[in-house]
């Protein structure tokens, strides 16, 4: 539509530079970093409940919205002829436009932790940070209005769903192969690195928190500065398995989505099945 054009046009020619580096930093609060960082710290710190109720709501989120990117297949905003518009931000635009990625993950991040702790001020947060994220994303020149409105929309939603069928169905294993059955129709006609990457994380995380229920079950009966320890680590083996198998799978198939999908599925199930047995073993 020519007015999300106009909109965005708009934005850029009443930027400066200042705008420039405040938005791509907002914008990182719909990104995967700080999404693993979060439920990360609830896993591994605090309460295991939550941040399985967190992921599930969350990681079923993001991978519709590659599901849904790869059946609209929108070109983003900056990739049109007759308009002049910047990416600001082209390490975190790629694959398609709609809905966006960053809205619905930051919709979905806030909104789901304000449907578990049911407190004012954290609703607040819900409503003011997913907004912000998708108005970034309007002056970064990588999505349209109707991205961004779509992808808050779908956040909340999914949010709410989530948290219902989380709660409602007491045997975990059939909702995660049930969600992990539907979301994997996506492996036949998905072409982009997003979905792949988010259904790996799914896969991994799912089988990862069965695991730990049935095989590690650890507490967190320690003092504060373990529990710094706990999350410094965890943070350090998704890093170094996500690198070290990137750089392992480029040598073996260059770019390999399927290669994609069981990089973050082994460093998914790595952090949260079987780091968990270190707890116990190294007293931390």
């Amino acid at each position: 539509m020519v007015w999300e054009f106009q909109f965005i046009t708009f934005l850029q020619q009443n930027g400066n530079a200042f705008f420039d580096f405040l938005w791509s930093v907002v914008s990182m609060f719909g990104e995967e970093l700080i999404m693993v960082g979060v439920i990360g710290a609830l896993y591994w710190c605090f309460n295991k409940e939550f941040a399985e109720y967190m992921g599930y709501s969350l990681l079923t989120s993001t991978v519709v919205n590659g599901l849904i990117k790869n059946v609209v297949t929108r070109d983003r905003p900056f990739q049109s002829d007759d308009w002049q518009i910047e990416n600001k931000k082209p390490d975190t635009a790629g694959g398609y436009s709609f809905p966006s990625g960053h809205s619905q993950g930051s919709a979905t991040l806030f909104s789901s932790l304000a449907i578990w702790l049911k407190r004012r001020w954290m609703t607040v947060i819900a409503i003011i940070v997913p907004l912000l994220v998708a108005f970034s994303r309007l002056y970064l020149g990588v999505h349209f209005p109707t991205d961004v409105i779509a992808g808050l929309a779908l956040g909340v939603g999914f949010s709410f769903l989530c948290y219902y069928l989380h709660k409602k169905v007491k045997d975990k294993y059939l909702l995660y192969i049930v969600t992990l059955l539907i979301c994997s129709v996506g492996l036949f006609f998905c072409k982009t690195d997003d979905y792949f990457s988010t259904f790996g994380l799914m896969l991994g995380a799912f089988f990862g928190f069965l695991f730990e229920s049935r095989f590690v079950n650890f507490g967190y009966d320690v003092i504060w500065w373990k529990k710094l320890i706990r999350f410094a680590g965890g943070i350090a083996v998704i890093l170094i398995l996500k690198e070290g198998l990137k750089l392992l799978f480029n040598l073996i198939v260059p770019g390999s989505l399927y290669l994609t999908l069981i990089r973050y599925a082994v460093m998914a199930f790595c952090g949260i099945g079987l780091y968990p047995m270190l707890f116990a073993k190294l007293k931390f």
